[in-house]
């Protein structure tokens, strides 16, 4: 479904960057890159897990995490003031982060970002 993300609903102006790691794709402005390389660096420890997980259902599956640098357009899109918020987006799994977040936000998103993306709840 990658090739449809830029022309939804949840794709920005603002996401000029863009980091992929099978399966995983971080959107972000480029003002925020040292932020999405930390989400990308702590997610390696996940991938393998992820590729195996997101295969199963599909061989094309993928998580979007889409880093939102402005808080109108992530409650534009989630309708909502929440720190992250999972979307429905077919087969794939797509999360909005609502701007850079502090020390404590990342590790909370850190903590449940595997239960988001339905992680947990198939192998737990």
């Amino acid at each position: 479904m990658d090739k449809f993300i830029t022309k939804s609903k949840y794709f920005s102006p603002d996401f000029n960057t863009a980091i992929f790691s099978d399966p995983i794709r971080i959107y972000f402005s480029q003002k925020h890159e040292s932020h999405a390389l930390e989400i990308y660096f702590q997610l390696q420890k996940r991938k393998n897990q992820w590729e195996k997980f997101l295969r199963e259902k599909g061989e094309a599956n993928y998580c979007y995490i889409m880093l939102y640098s402005d808080p109108k357009n992530f409650e534009r899109c989630f309708r909502g003031e929440s720190l992250y918020a999972p979307a429905d987006f077919g087969d794939d799994y797509l999360i909005g982060v609502n701007g850079p977040m502090d020390d404590d936000g990342f590790g909370r998103f850190l903590e449940n970002i595997d239960q988001e993306i339905g992680y947990i709840s198939a192998t737990g």
